[in-house]
């Protein structure tokens, strides 16, 4: 008898498998916190209408986390392997497609997660190979190509905030995506801060693993000065908000914040070899 999955594509997308356990069990966190902070946004109600979109949501999340599975084994193995089609992307596209759901806002947001997994083995590559040791070592890149990876790392995010007005059938607010885009940077910067030693051991993109390779000892002070100029640019925009998109915010950082420690931005020790570091 063939195995199963010698047939799955000659199925309709929607009945393609294309999600593993694992990726299920990481998308987890993901939608949890999407739900809870994102929900009261659009003025919906948790748990009640987390039901009513649960499945496609908790589909697109779990698929996304598969391709980025994928894409770290390649960046593990420090593979610069241009324009990689990772599995399942083609049915995630077929079943937004055939529910009426990609629009053009979240086709974009998809190529922004390619380019950034593009990123994430490209730059990861060069720091797999950096040696900090040698008398005439470089940067093995720019702050600048750091920094458009750091701002793409939370796409699957925007795609699910997208996805929510198409499913909600209501126009997305711009002023309320643009104020996600500098709260997203910000959320992203403190998980690699918490993440950085396991992402040198994966060979992970990571901005102050990035920063640590461009400025050394001094990437604290580096990332620091961005983090302080990012929370003044979030300030600006979450006070242009409505009162109650205010609220919703205030209320989610409250809870966020009940968890010791999370209020402060915590910088772990600069590893300048990481060969070394890998090896012990």
């Amino acid at each position: 008898m063939e195995p199963l999955h010698k047939h799955a594509r000659s199925l309709a997308p929607a009945l393609q498998p294309v999600i593993s356990c694992n990726a299920l069990s990481r998308a987890r966190t993901t939608i949890e916190d999407f739900v809870q902070s994102y929900f009261p946004l659009h003025g919906l109600v948790v748990p009640q209408d987390f039901w009513r979109f649960w499945d496609i949501l908790v589909f697109v999340e779990a698929v996304i986390y598969e391709m980025d599975e994928e894409n770290e084994a390649l960046s593990t193995e420090g593979q610069t392997v241009p324009d990689v089609v990772l599995q399942g992307e083609e049915v995630l596209l077929a079943v937004l497609r055939e529910r009426g759901l990609l629009s053009s806002a979240i086709s974009e947001q998809l190529q922004e997660g390619r380019l950034y997994w593009q990123s994430e083995r490209d730059l990861c590559a060069r720091m797999l190979r950096a040696n900090p040791a040698a008398a005439s070592a470089q940067p093995p890149f720019s702050v600048e190509e750091v920094h458009a990876a750091s701002l793409r790392k939370s796409f699957d995010y925007r795609v699910l905030n997208l996805l929510l007005y198409n499913l909600t059938d209501t126009t997305p607010d711009r002023a309320l995506l643009d104020f996600l885009y500098v709260d997203e940077h910000l959320v992203d910067i403190g998980d690699d801060l918490v993440d950085y030693e396991d992402d040198i051991e994966k060979n992970s993109f990571n901005i102050f693993r990035a920063y640590v390779h461009i400025f050394g000892k001094d990437a604290p002070l580096h990332l620091a000065k961005r983090i302080s100029e990012f929370e003044a640019l979030h300030h600006e925009k979450l006070q242009q908000l409505p009162q109650a998109a205010q609220n919703a915010y205030h209320n989610r950082r409250k809870q966020a914040s009940a968890v010791p420690g999370s209020e402060k931005w915590v910088f772990p020790k600069a590893i300048l070899y990481e060969a070394e570091y890998r090896s012990t």
